[in-house]
């Protein structure tokens, strides 16, 4: 007959995966580190740690709130360094070389973008430059080739290219068989 261990006396290894190794991954990517970077640095594989989470599903918020944390950190520089090209672009303008006929540079011209001119004035001044909304009413008309003529007729004399609109012409109504 066999012998049957307890499942809690099992022999085996111990995981590596703890709340304080969870902590010491939370605090890496808060401080810019890449998820993954993160993970391998304490020791731990992701395959593991990630089925750590799995069991643990409260912890999956505290990692996402971090990871969040962590892009808006990168984000906020990055952005920044968008609008200032925003301004450069539309505002300052770049120079371009100028060639003559013979290939040889003569001069410089400077340039300027529209477009980030636009979005910068939108993105300062919301309130005058920001996007309307628009209403498109779609309706369907139909119009008879008949109904066309009267009409052109009709535009015709208001604008003076004729005399005076002719009668409408009505054809009479047909007696069905």
């Amino acid at each position: 007959m066999p012998i049957t261990v307890p499942k809690a006396d099992k022999v085996g290894r111990s995981s590596k995966f703890s709340r304080a190794l969870f902590d010491r991954v939370l605090t890496a990517i808060r401080d810019g580190a890449p998820s993954l970077n993160a993970i391998e640095t304490q020791g731990i594989d992701q395959s593991t740690f990630y089925r750590h989470l799995q069991r643990q599903p409260d912890l999956v918020p505290l990692l996402q709130a971090a990871q969040l944390e962590r892009d808006r950190v990168r984000n906020a520089s990055r952005i920044e360094e968008a609008e200032q090209e925003l301004k450069r672009r539309g505002i300052d303008g770049w120079t371009e070389p100028v060639f003559d006929a013979k290939g040889q540079m003569c001069g410089e011209r400077r340039r300027y973008s529209d477009a980030c001119l636009i979005f910068f004035l939108k993105a300062h001044k919301p309130e005058l430059y920001r996007d309307q909304p628009t209403t498109v009413v779609a309706t369907q008309v139909n119009i008879t080739p008949d109904r066309e003529k009267d009409i052109m007729r009709e535009w015709r004399s208001r604008l003076g290219a004729t005399d005076a609109p002719a009668a409408p012409t009505e054809k009479p109504p047909t007696k069905e068989q």
